[in-house]
């Protein structure tokens, strides 16, 4: 390189500018190679270096013709050290402004629950996002709002839009743990578990996420055991090293589990630690989750005053003036006088809700609430007849939602007509809504049929809930329809589940099978997959699952004439200590027809 340097000298001094071009030619050569050609072949560093080699050979031509004076070749050369520098800072996976501020500004809207807004932000100045290191850390951010607003596929895809190669070791590392960590909330399991084990040699630092997904795909696969053991031993080995909200999900999940196998006290404990480490950390998504967790595990330890403290201090973290706050504390509330069957509370809860909610969403935002509240109204015994008259109103906006939303719609309001047809409680002009809807179901069918063909595989709980709604879709207030086709999609639904390392659902899907067996009278194929049921039932003691499955098997052995195993499982269900008023309605009616039919000697 040396020599390289008097050349230059020489060429200078005598204004051969062609020959100060060949020689920087011959330069940059060398540094190419000494840096085993990274410098030129790796996106991240080679438009970098091809600018300031130009800008350098640039300024050299110019005062070789003596087109630059000392002064101002003393000025380029320090705009080309500074400029040097910013490369090379950039280069390190640092940010530059007004990326860095416009990414940190995104990010307190995160903290802060303020989704739309840090959307909003980083849609605005996009076009700022032009360094590889800028477009990794924007489409990170990206998909930090689309996950935090439960949109997991789009996730995924904003990360697939990242040029892997522009990035290094570290940074890789960091992006495929993002990718198995959205790939187990989209249910496969098993991708998730393929990425974490071909990394190669992740830091300390990773190991919670590491943990979190192992005991994830731990807890579909039933094994509860083996689900706390994995998070204890990060929690164990993640003591001396700062907190993060990686850290938080072990703490949180930690005690979610054991909530599950009834260790109440151990529960409570890690509820409170991750509570803390939320207010810590200033996160107001992880607040909300604290806080949620905490509440129902006071009253379940009847310490109904601290629960009732708790819920002032939930309130007191509100921002009243943020719909996505609202909607995560009132979900909540009315969840939770749900289940405590105070339904004054849950009336009066439902409606402030809506009253405060609506203000801050778009119409679309509101019908699609309208849906939610009727199921909720519904459930909590609270529909007053004026608010099915709204939904009745209100029905031809539903035809501008998308295809899954508008299904899910028109389904949720059709459980309530045939109820209340059920019941004799329709009045007339809800009998034509209840035709007009059943019929707009049917009608979708073959967009919904589209919708599951352009799904990816990796999307396992989309893929199955689409197939599901298919078949219920198939059948909706019909019995002239394609049995076995239904039942091969049932069939289907637990096969991919199982794939993908979902054995509860996979479970579940079971039990749906027996369903739609016993409604068409195929009492043998019910009986096969009842008698799967019981052995599965088995790995999943303690389970959330196991309580409607309890009482699900019930009813099938009964229909199968094995009276005795129906008291049995019932009994088993009785037993767990659960309330039937927290199950479905549907599953309710399941319990109430077999204690009657039980009772009366059956």
């Amino acid at each position: 390189m040396l020599e390289y340097i008097t050349a230059l000298e020489r060429a200078i001094a005598s204004g051969d500018c062609l020959w100060v071009i060949v020689i920087c030619c011959c330069m940059l050569l060398v540094v190419a190679k000494a840096t085993h050609w990274e410098l030129l072949s790796h996106p991240r560093y080679r438009l970098k270096s091809i600018i300031f080699f130009l800008l350098a050979t640039a300024t050299l031509v110019l005062y070789t013709g003596g087109l630059l004076t000392w002064y101002t070749s003393g000025l380029v050369f320090l705009l080309l050290v500074s400029l040097a520098t910013v490369f090379i800072h950039s280069s390190c996976g640092n940010l530059l402004w007004p990326c860095s501020s416009i990414l940190r500004d995104a990010s307190d809207f995160i903290r802060a629950n303020e989704l739309k807004r840090a959307e909003q932000m980083l849609n605005r100045y996009m076009q700022y996002f032009l360094d590889p290191v800028e477009r990794y850390s924007y489409y990170l951010t990206q998909a930090a709002i689309a996950s935090a607003k439960n949109d997991d596929r789009r996730s995924i895809e904003l990360l697939n839009k990242i040029d892997v190669k522009t990035l290094n070791s570290a940074e890789k590392t960091r992006l495929e743990l993002l990718r198995a960590r959205y790939f187990t909330r989209l249910g496969d399991h098993k991708k998730a578990l393929q990425i974490i084990e071909h990394l190669s040699d992740p830091s300390d630092e990773y190991s919670p996420q590491i943990s979190l997904i192992r005991a994830v795909s731990a807890e579909f696969e039933g094994d509860l055991t083996r689900s706390s053991e994995i998070l204890f031993d990060a929690i164990e080995s993640a003591s001396d090293r700062l907190k993060n909200a990686d850290y938080f999900c072990v703490l949180n999940n930690y005690g979610r589990i054991q909530k599950i196998i009834k260790n109440e006290t151990e529960s409570l404990t890690h509820y409170r630690k991750a509570l803390k480490l939320a207010k810590d950390l200033n996160e107001k998504h992880l607040m909300h989750v604290a806080y949620q967790n905490v509440i129902p595990s006071l009253v379940s330890a009847h310490r109904q005053d601290e629960a009732r403290q708790f819920i002032s201090k939930y309130r007191s973290i509100v921002d009243f003036a943020n719909p996505d706050d609202l909607v995560e504390y009132y979900n909540f509330l009315i969840e939770f006088y749900r289940e405590a069957n105070n339904r004054n509370k849950l009336f009066e809860t439902i409606d402030e809700a809506r009253e405060r909610v609506y203000p801050f969403v778009s119409r679309k935002e509101q019908v699609v609430c309208d849906i939610s509240q009727l199921r909720m109204r519904w459930n909590g015994g609270v529909l007053a007849p004026a608010f099915l008259y709204q939904i009745e109103d209100q029905y031809p906006e539903y035809a501008e939602l998308s295809i899954v939303e508008r299904f899910r719609c028109y389904m949720e309001l059709h459980h309530v007509l045939q109820r209340l047809k059920e019941d004799g409680r329709l009045i007339l002009s809800q009998e034509a809504l209840f035709d007009q809807n059943r019929e707009n179901i049917r009608r979708l069918i073959p967009a919904l049929e589209g919708h599951l063909d352009t799904t990816p595989e990796y999307c396992v709980f989309e893929k199955c809930q689409v197939t599901w709604d298919i078949t219920r879709g198939k059948k909706c207030g019909t019995d002239d329809y394609d049995k076995e086709r239904v039942l091969r999609m049932l069939e289907d639904i637990k096969e991919i589940h199982i794939i993908h390392g979902n054995y509860i659902e996979a479970f579940n899907a079971g039990l749906d099978i027996c369903d739609e067996a016993l409604g068409q009278k195929q009492y043998e194929k019910m009986w096969e997959y009842t008698q799967s049921a019981m052995t599965e039932v088995q790995k999943i003691r303690g389970h959330p699952a196991e309580a409607s499955a309890l009482i699900r098997i019930a009813c099938y052995a009964y229909s199968a004439g094995k009276h005795d195993l129906a008291r049995e499982y019932l009994g088993r269900f009785e037993r767990t200590g659960v309330q039937i008023s927290h199950s479905a309605d549907w599953i309710q009616g399941y319990y109430i027809g077999l204690k009657q039919e039980l009772s009366s000697g059956g």
